[in-house]
């Protein structure tokens, strides 16, 4: 350490300050000697321990930085796989639906085939239907045409109807004077040997109607309530003569009116109680009513 001799001539400047005690760092108590000042130890310490953390964050930010850098290489080869894949996925999809619209487009050809054999199998059965309605009619003519063939051979075989039957065309029918309810009439024609008069023409309902009073004819639907038939069991729709009564308001016959009787209207008349004796009325089968036998 150096020091200032004391005998050397030294003067301190007058400064008016007062002079330092014991301890000061700049002279010595016991020699008189003046010190030169060093930096405290713990300056250097400090430095050291910057330089240390500097180095830590430099290498740190190092290490990061390859992190990183192997993160984005395998992030750019990842990309590249998906890339791939992608490409891949969309050109198997392309021949999928290619495939699926060769699929779709021979799926509709069926389909028009199978409309066109479902319209060529309607149209059969059309024909069929058609043949059938016109074999129903020509068997309506041939009953038709057996029955007046019998009643002609019944007329040639006895020459006339009988007593109290009346003859038209090549029928004869017996108008009752009695009154039964349409059961009782029904059989009473049948012993008559005939039945109920079954009408199939608008002259034979001129005819039968030339009394002007009301009677029962062959015509019930008590088997099926609307479905009217006639007592040679014949449908009502065969006959292709229908003369029901009609309303310019209200309903129309037959209407199966139930106020007077629960179980409905179930047989046909020829004319009603207040002088309409033109049309057909359903009626109740248990009224009493004179009758029409044909034979």
């Amino acid at each position: 350490m150096d020091c200032i001799s004391a005998n050397a001539e030294f003067k301190l400047p007058k400064t008016g300050r007062k002079k330092r005690g014991f301890g000061s760092p700049g002279v010595s108590e016991n020699t008189g000697c003046f010190f030169k000042k060093r930096n405290p130890p713990h300056t250097k310490n400090t430095m050291k321990l910057f330089l240390v953390a500097l180095c830590l964050v430099l290498l740190f930010d190092l290490v990061a930085l390859c992190v990183l850098g192997v993160l984005y290489f395998n992030k750019g080869v990842s990309y590249e796989s998906l890339s791939d894949q992608f490409i891949s996925t969309v050109e198997n999809l392309s021949v999928q639906l290619r495939n699926a619209t060769a699929a779709a487009e021979e799926l509709k050809s069926q389909l028009d085939q199978v409309q066109v054999n479902y319209e060529n199998a309607l149209s059969h059965v059309v024909s069929l239907n058609e043949t059938e309605r016109q074999y129903e009619v020509l068997k309506v003519k041939y009953r038709t045409a057996h029955e007046v063939f019998s009643a002609c051979k019944e007329c040639q075989k006895y020459g006339q109807c009988g007593d109290g039957w009346k003859r038209f065309g090549v029928k004869c029918y017996y108008f009752s004077n009695d009154t039964l309810n349409w059961m009782n009439s029904s059989d009473h024609c049948v012993e008559k040997g005939g039945h109920l008069v079954i009408i199939t023409s608008e002259a034979e309902q001129i005819f039968v109607n030339s009394s002007g009073e009301t009677h029962w004819i062959g015509l019930n639907d008590l088997e099926t309530e609307g479905k009217w038939m006639w007592v040679n069991k014949q449908p009502l729709t065969e006959t292709g003569v229908t003369l029901w009564f009609t309303r310019k308001e209200g309903s129309d016959e037959p209407d199966n009116w139930k106020q007077e009787d629960p179980s409905g209207e179930n047989c046909a008349c020829l004319g009603n109680d207040y002088g309409d004796t033109h049309s057909w009325f359903d009626s109740s089968c248990r009224k009493l009513k004179k009758f029409i036998c044909e034979k």
